[in-house]
Formats: C-alpha cells, structure tokens, sequence
C-alpha cells in the first residue's frame, strides 16, 4: 500500500477515500486511530489515504483534479471505474 493523500483531518481523508472509491480505485484511511494521541499538535501526516501500489498513479491524478475543483461528474466515475483492474484487492495485506 502506497500514499495517495496525506489527510488534514479525518474527515478530509474520507472524503477523498470515498472519491476514489467511487473512481473504481481500492483505497483506505490510515492513522485514524492515532489522532486522539496528537492533542493540540497539527496531525499533518498522522491521517493518510492509502491504495494498492498499482493504483497510486490513478489515485493521484484522481485527487489532483479533485484539488484543482476538477470534481469528476458522473460519466467520468463511471469511466475511471470501468479501467479498474477486475481482480479483488486485499486492502489488509
């Protein structure tokens, strides 16, 4: 697993794993639990957005448009998601 999106906050990395979800992209959020530990300490780089090695370079161009207010329509989920690999990821791995 590989970083596509270091997170501001948690509610920032789940929206962009439900981003890349919805872009046929496997993906998940690492460091959730870590963020009770930071206090009033920034947690840039605690929360993260992860996805398989073979993904990052979609993923990443996912979210580049996203933070460049490209916001993918549907047409363009569905496109993004057809050329997702068919096999089944194990995101635990």
């Amino acid at each position: 697993m590989k970083t596509a999106y270091d997170a501001q906050n948690l509610m920032d990395a789940q929206l962009v794993c439900d981003l890349l979800h919805s872009a046929g992209i496997p993906a998940r959020v690492s460091g959730a639990g870590l963020l009770g530990a930071a206090g009033e300490l920034p947690a840039i780089g605690v929360v993260q957005v992860l996805v398989p090695d073979d993904e990052l370079e979609r993923a990443r161009a996912v979210v580049a448009d996203w933070d460049a207010g490209e916001v993918p329509d549907e047409e363009e989920l569905t496109r993004l998601a057809d050329q997702a690999p068919d096999d089944d990821v194990d995101l635990l791995a």
